[in-house]
Parts: structure tokens; sequence; C-alpha cells
């Protein structure tokens, strides 16, 4: 029997690696969150833990696992998971990323280390390791800067500095660890995602963003829509983004989401790269596009396994992610046969329900409801995105967490 570690930091419905690995003659052997667990609780072996993310039990359970199961690969698409599946690869000697390219994806500022003086522009950056570095980023470069973590994804801890009463206000709260503070970019965020396999990228496609993916931060929605080669700004991206895969250390197997800017003076500016697939809707919108799943393909390369994405047919498609407000979550829109969802909707996920208690949007990937929407044309997708998100406002109601209904 051959095994493979899978990091699983999604729930079943999304990622059934047993599925996906059917008739292979391999076994995934599942290290969880515990919210996941039960998803995943009818396979053989599965491992749950706690603070997922923060827990060293996983890796030490993960080690165990490894040698125990001898196993030929490790694969992990979630972002918290990327260095800790690249350590375990290379204390093993098994084939994958391993640390050094790992942090090249991951922390921000190795990256554009990486990418400095190359084909692609990059904002000006600096490591932020103390005020006096804020300050004198400030003074050289002036307002607005963009302070970040240097390897959380989904913009979380993003924060746009404009003025000093901004500034003063960010350093006065508590310090956030390992930063960066970079130049702030304007202009129309796209995002550029696809996968590489036997070290060549064999599927690569630019997405512009409606609204921004910090939205989240007004719990207002973000959606992607794919460009057609016809798009002035295709070729472009495609171009930006193999150079920056070129630049970087990157696996021979590896999925990818890269983010640029096109600014309103027309200058192509590199954002971040993930070496993971792009969060939210971002894969279903693939697979309903393209008829290809990203996971499932990087899986099948990690393992060695002969891909079976074959030419991709596309069909327009788009994805939306709403957040939730602040607040108790009274009702949601009614689904399936015989209600008034708009019928564009191709797929629908729900993370949350009636009576729970939210804080509104916290980073960009993680939203109350997505949605898969299509149309006759790249125009219709985009109507249609605004259409539905109308519509689940429409007939979502929440109540204040401090009303006299109670609290979830």
């Amino acid at each position: 029997m051959r095994h493979v570690l899978v990091f699983a930091k999604t729930p079943h419905s999304k990622t059934p690696y047993d599925q996906w690995l059917a008739g292979s003659g391999i076994t995934p052997v599942i290290v969880t969150a515990t919210e996941y667990a039960a998803g995943y609780s009818h396979l053989p072996h599965v491992h749950a833990f706690d603070a997922y993310d923060t827990n060293q039990l996983v890796e030490k359970t993960a080690l165990r696992l490894a040698r125990e199961f001898a196993v030929e690969a490790v694969f992990a698409r979630a972002e918290a998971d990327v260095v800790r599946a690249a350590q375990l690869r290379e204390l093993l000697g098994l084939p994958g990323q391993h640390t050094a390219s790992a942090l090249a994806f991951r922390d921000k500022v190795v990256m554009k280390d990486h990418l400095a003086g190359g084909p692609v522009e990059i904002p000006a950056y600096r490591r932020l390791d103390s005020a006096y570095t804020a300050l004198g980023f400030v003074a050289e470069h002036g307002y607005p800067v963009v302070i970040k973590p240097v390897s959380e994804s989904g913009s979380l801890g993003a924060a746009i500095i404009r003025d000093e009463a901004e500034l003063d206000a960010y350093l006065a709260s508590p310090w956030r660890g390992s930063s960066e503070v970079e130049a702030f970019v304007p202009g129309q965020m796209y995002h550029v995602d696809g996968l590489v396999a036997g070290g060549e990228v064999v599927f690569v496609h630019p997405f512009r963003y409606l609204h921004d993916c910090l939205s989240f931060r007004d719990n207002d929605w973000v959606a992607n829509l794919p460009l057609t080669p016809q798009d002035p700004a295709y070729d472009r991206l495609v171009k930006a983004a193999r150079a920056v895969l070129a630049e970087l250390p990157t696996p021979p197997q590896t999925a990818f989401h890269a983010e640029f800017w096109i600014t309103p003076d027309d200058r192509l500016v590199f954002c971040e790269i993930a070496s993971r697939t792009g969060g939210g809707m971002i894969s279903s919108m693939v697979r309903h596009a393209f008829g290809i799943d990203l996971d499932k393909e990087w899986l099948y390369a990690e393992c060695g396994l002969p891909p079976t994405l074959g030419t991709p047919a596309y069909r327009p498609a788009g994805a939306l992610c709403i957040p939730p407000q602040n607040g108790v979550l009274e009702q949601l829109p009614a689904a399936g046969a015989g209600t008034d969802r708009p019928g564009c909707v191709r797929e629908a996920m729900l993370t949350g329900t009636v009576g729970q208690e939210f804080h509104g949007g916290v980073k960009s990937g993680l939203f109350l409801a997505g949605y898969v929407v299509d149309g006759d044309t790249e125009e219709d997708v985009a109507a249609n995105l605004e259409r539905v998100a109308r519509w689940f406002s429409d007939n979502t109601r929440w109540r204040p967490a401090d009303s006299s209904g109670g609290t979830a």
C-alpha cells in the first residue's frame, strides 16, 4: 500500500482526497483541523487538532505518520501549511517544495528580494523591524504606505497608512510581529492562477477583481472574473506571472496564485505570489470555467500520477465571496429548487448558520457565502455577480449581538 501525507485544512466537500485518489493505489493520511475532522471521519487515518495553524503537535504527528507509513509525498494546499510541509519533505528527503522555496513564496520580503531588479516592477519595500524603520521609509517615500505581515494570506493584517495620524494610530497599537512596509500602488488589481507540473507551466489564466481584496474591511463582497484573451491586459499578466515564476525558486509541482496591479499610468506592478491555489471560490470558478480542478491536478502531480486536465474548454464564469456582517445572523436566503435564487448560480457554499454571531469580515479568502456564477459573456457574468450579491443582501437578516434576543 502506498501513502501520501495530506495537510488538509479544508472541508472534505472541497477537497475529497480519497475520491481523487480512488483507483490509484495511494491512500491519503490526513492531518486536519478539528472543525474539518467529521468530513474525513470515514477514512482510516485521520488526525485532527485544535488551534491547527499554530499547534506544533501538528508537526510532531506529521513526522511520526510520515515515517510510520513511509509516505511517498507530502501535500499541502493551505498557506498555513506551506512551510511546515516543505520542512517535512526536506527532513525526510521527499520530493517537492523544500524550505527555501516555501519561504520565497511565503515571506513577502524574501519574495521581493528575489524579484528586485528583475523584469517585473515591484514597489519600494522594506522589512519592518521597528518604528524607526517605518518613519525612515515614510520620510523617503512619503504617504500613503502599506504595512502588512510578511507571511499572512487574504490581506489579513494589511493597513493602508495615508497620513501621520494613521501612522500614529498604527504605532500605538500592539506590535504585530514580522511585517513589511511598502509604497502604496494605485490601480486595478488582477490575479493570475495556474499550475506547474513537471517543472512546466501547464495552465495559466489572468482574472480581475470586482471591488478588491480589501473589500472585506467594509464587510463588502469581492468577486473574480476571468479575462478574455482579447483583453489588453491578458498577455501582459500571463507574461509577468511566468517571469515571476522564473525568478523565484519555483518547485517542480505547484499551483500558484499571483497578484498584480495595473496603475492609472499603465504600469504593471507585482503585489505578491503564493505557491498554492487561490482562496475563496477561485478553485471552484476555475473548475466551472475551464473544466480543471487545480487542487486535484496538483495532488496528482505531487504523487507522480498522470494529469487528467486535457485541453481546457472555456465558458464564462465568475466567483463571488460575501463576508459576514457584525451581529447575529437571523436569516439566510432560501436555496434550491423552487426558490428565487438567480438561475445563474452554478455552485454555492455557506460557511455559517442562522443564530451564529459574527464580527464582520476577517480576511479576503474567508466568507459567509460563496457563489460561482455563469453567463453567456464576461459582461453577463459581471452583471450576474452584482445581481447575486444584491439578492443575498435582500434576503439576509441580521440583528445586533447585544439586542434583547441574546447572542449566539
